[in-house]
C-alpha cells in the first residue's frame, strides 16, 4: 500500500482520549501564548510512528500519528520541562496536509522531525529591511475563503519579503496553480503557502494583482484532538503570529476561552533601545472562544471577565 494512503489512515484511527486530561486541557491553554513562533519546513525521520500530542507533555499523545518521509510545516516551538530533575523536551506545533488536501494540526516531538532546506531564503537586504518595515504593514487573519490562483497572464513571482527588491529569481507559479492565503493585507503583498504535487511546501510573498480568489478555503480535521482547547490553539496560531514585532505572549486556559495577555518584549535583541528591559507592559488582551474559534480584544484598562 502506498505510503500516502497509510498516513492517510493513520490519522482516522482515533479513539477517546482520557488520560491526564485536566493536565493537558492547562499546559495546552499555556503552550497557545507561551510558544515561540516560528516557520519552517520539516520531513519525517523516525522508525516507527510520529504521534501527535493535545499538548507538550508525555502524557498527551492521541493515536494520530505521522510515518517516515511525511513533509510538515512547523509553526511552533515550546521547551517543556515537566519537573526540576526531569529533562527538557522539545515540542514543534505543525500542520500536515493529506492527499486529500485536509489539514491536521498538533504537538509532535522535535526529535522525530528532520527539517528541510529553505526554498525561499530571505537575504541580508531583505531581512534588514523586514526588520524595519514589516511593524508598519497592515495585515490581519486569513479569510475562510483563503485559495487563490495565479490569473492568466504570465509567471507569478515568489517574493522572500513583501518588497520589491526581494523577489526570487528562480521561483515562480504558473496560471492557474492554486495558493493558500496565509494573511489578508491591504498592500498589493499577499503571503502564500503552495503545495506541490509532491507534498512540498513552498511559503512566500505574491502580488494580489496576480492572483483571483477561488470560492474555498482550507479546511481542517478536528476529530483527532478531544481536547476543549484544540481549536483556540489552532487560532492562536494561525493568527496572531508577531513576526518582526517586540511584544509577547502569555496565556491559560479558562473555563471557555484560551486568554492571552500580549506584553512589550524589552529583552530581544532586536527590541532593545532606551525602555528598560525589566519592565513588560501589558499592551492588549486577547480572548479566543474554544468553541467558536472567534477573537476578541478585551480592554486593557478592563482586563478579563471573571468567570
Amino acid at each position: 500500500m502506498d505510503t500516502r494512503v497509510i498516513a492517510a489512515l493513520a490519522l482516522l484511527t482515533v479513539s477517546p482520549f482520557c488520560v491526564a486530561k485536566q493536565d493537558c486541557e492547562t499546559i495546552a491553554g499555556a503552550s497557545a501564548g507561551a510558544a515561540d513562533y516560528l516557520y519552517e519546513t520539516a520531513k519525517v525521520k523516525t522508525d516507527s510512528r510520529l504521534h501527535f500530542y493535545s499538548a507538550p507533555y508525555a502524557e498527551c499523545r492521541l493515536p494520530a500519528h505521522l510515518i517516515n518521509g511525511d513533509s510538515v510545516e512547523v509553526l511552533r516551538s515550546l521547551q517543556y520541562k515537566p519537573s526540576d530533575d526531569a529533562p527538557v523536551h522539545t515540542y514543534r506545533y505543525v500542520r500536515y496536509r493529506d492527499a486529500k488536501g485536509l489539514f491536521a494540526t498538533g504537538w509532535v516531538p522535535a526529535e522525530g522531525l528532520a527539517p528541510l532546506p529553505n526554498a525561499l531564503p530571505v537575504n541580508e537586504t531583505c531581512q534588514q529591511w523586514a526588520q524595519k518595515a514589516m511593524p508598519a504593514r497592515v495585515s490581519g487573519a486569513p479569510a475562510a475563503d483563503n485559495h487563490f490562483q495565479v490569473q492568466a497572464g504570465g509567471r507569478a513571482s515568489f517574493y522572500t519579503m513583501p518588497n520589491e527588491q526581494c523577489r526570487s529569481s528562480s521561483l515562480f507559479l504558473i496560471p492557474g496553480d492554486i495558493v493558500s492565503a496565509q494573511e489578508q493585507s491591504e498592500d498589493d503583498f499577499l503571503e502564500v503557502a503552495y503545495y506541490t504535487a509532491d507534498r512540498h511546501v513552498v511559503r512566500g510573498w505574491l502580488k494580489k494583482s496576480q492572483l483571483q480568489p477561488v470560492n474555498s478555503g482550507d479546511s481542517y480535521r478536528d476529530d483527532i484532538n478531544p481536547l476543549s482547547t484544540n481549536l483556540a490553539t489552532r487560532v492562536a496560531t494561525l493568527n496572531l503570529r508577531h513576526d518582526y514585532q517586540c511584544v509577547f505572549y502569555e496565556s491559560w486556559n479558562a473555563k471557555k476561552a484560551i486568554e492571552i495577555i500580549v506584553r512589550e518584549d524589552h529583552q530581544a535583541p532586536l527590541c532593545r533601545g532606551g525602555a528598560d528591559p525589566a519592565t513588560s507592559p501589558t499592551t492588549a488582551y486577547i480572548s479566543i472562544d474554544k468553541t467558536s474559534g472567534e477573537i476578541s480584544w478585551p480592554d486593557v484598562a478592563e482586563g478579563f471577565e471573571e468567570e
